[in-house]
């Protein structure tokens, strides 16, 4: 019996430190992106406008949107990683000013 509550101890403190290790890091991301992103000459794919465009329409009577690049796209998508994202989510989590209705 000792030995079972040891195996299980072990197998849980391994388990633990895999999903630990497994802990996403936005900000670094973010930073990798910006340094790629640089060195590309496209306006277009860096500011992404007809993403921004048709989230500012989307959103227009609910958040004052500004616009977002592909970096903090990437970012945003990382940190929502547990649920699909649409314009609402990007504005909140980017923290954008709510509009009054």
């Amino acid at each position: 019996m000792m030995r079972l509550n040891t195996v299980f101890t072990l197998f849980f403190v391994i388990c633990l430190t895999l999903v630990a290790g497994q802990e996403r890091d936005c900000d670094e991301l973010a930073r990798r992106c910006e340094s790629c992103v640089r060195r590309l000459d496209n306006a277009i794919d860096r500011d992404l406008p007809l993403f921004n465009r048709e989230c500012r329409q989307r959103t227009e009577l609910s958040w004052r949107w500004r616009n977002v690049g592909r970096c903090e796209l990437s970012k945003l998508n990382c940190l929502g990683w547990e649920s699909p994202m649409n314009c609402e989510d990007i504005a909140r989590r980017a923290g954008m000013e709510r509009r009054r209705i």
